[in-house]
């Protein structure tokens, strides 16, 4: 980045500029902002990830012209008080935002935490709660940690899950959502094809399909040149021996899809991954809903 203060030109066409441009003014990075939404269709954003503070997701997503966000579970119990809720529903509707998808309970996420059916059942209560989110806001889509008991799915882990699935399906219509991870050895589903095996398992509930957590995975990323064009990306993939994860996302049934670049979990462009060629792939194969922007601020 040059001191001229160009914010697309001079930065190539590396859309990470939006996000590390230090002249760029508020203007300017909703516009920017609203260029990469259209390059990578992208219809939400994430407003946990990186706020210590909830309402500063919510306010990025409004500055960055966001009308669908999603979030992760925002209280610091799984019962929150009906007024808690009622508060947090009162700052959605006073930003015109509509919430497309929330992580349920994950146990003490801070402390490590990646959900808690590995030990024990969801409380009743929380997926009172759940069903009152879906009624107040409409939101039907819930991410359903497994927790880390170990690299294997456990039986009892399994039927969890299955009857959480079950029951929001049955009870509003809900998906419950199952997510391939990284960055937690001890997590059993790190894989597109696990998390397929287990909504077999479930009969009930959906794929959410985090390339970030792919690429990761399997390492792509660093099989591309930094610096890389698009194209660049997409042939230096082709022609590696990466994990077969990587052309399961063509063939992949997902209900929901994030993106964040790596390495580096940043905006698209702060890394090397060729994302608009795999969304691509994915609204080929018919995906019609979500690509949420999960990652980072910078």
């Amino acid at each position: 980045m040059t001191a001229t203060g160009e914010l697309y030109g001079v930065c190539g066409d590396s859309i990470g500029c939006i996000v590390s441009c230090p002249l760029a003014s508020p203007g300017n990075i909703r516009l920017m902002m609203q260029t990469l939404a259209e390059r990578l269709t992208l219809t939400a954003l994430n407003c946990s990830i990186g706020h210590s503070r909830l309402i500063e997701g919510l306010d990025m997503a409004v500055e960055y012209g966001f009308g669908n966000v999603e979030m992760w579970w925002p209280f610091a119990t799984p019962e929150p008080a009906r007024r808690e809720m009622d508060e947090l529903i009162a700052e959605l509707d006073k930003r015109a935002l509509n919430l497309v998808a929330l992580n349920m309970w994950g146990g003490d996420m801070s402390a490590g935490d990646r959900g808690i059916l590995h030990r024990e059942d969801m409380p009743k209560e929380h997926l009172d709660a759940i069903a009152y989110f879906n009624e107040r806001t409409g939101v039907d889509k819930f991410n359903v940690l497994l927790g880390r008991g170990g690299d294997h799915l456990q039986a009892a882990q399994a039927e969890r899950w299955s009857v959480i699935a079950r029951e929001i399906a049955e009870r509003f219509g809900g998906i419950a959502m199952v997510e391939p991870l990284s960055g937690a050895d001890d997590y059993p589903i790190r894989t597109i094809a696990s998390a397929e095996s287990l909504i077999r398992i479930a009969g009930h509930g959906g794929l959410l399909l985090d390339l970030y957590h792919v690429a990761v995975n399997t390492g792509v990323w660093k099989v591309i040149p930094e610096g890389s064009s698009e194209d660049a990306a997409v042939t230096a993939v082709s022609t590696a021996a990466v994990d077969s994860d990587i052309d399961n996302i063509a063939t992949a049934n997902p209900v929901h899809v994030q993106v964040a670049d790596a390495p580096g979990r940043g905006a698209p462009g702060t890394g090397r991954l060729p994302l608009t060629a795999w969304i691509s792939e994915l609204r080929k194969a018919n995906y019609r809903g979500h690509i949420v922007g999960e990652w980072l601020p910078q």
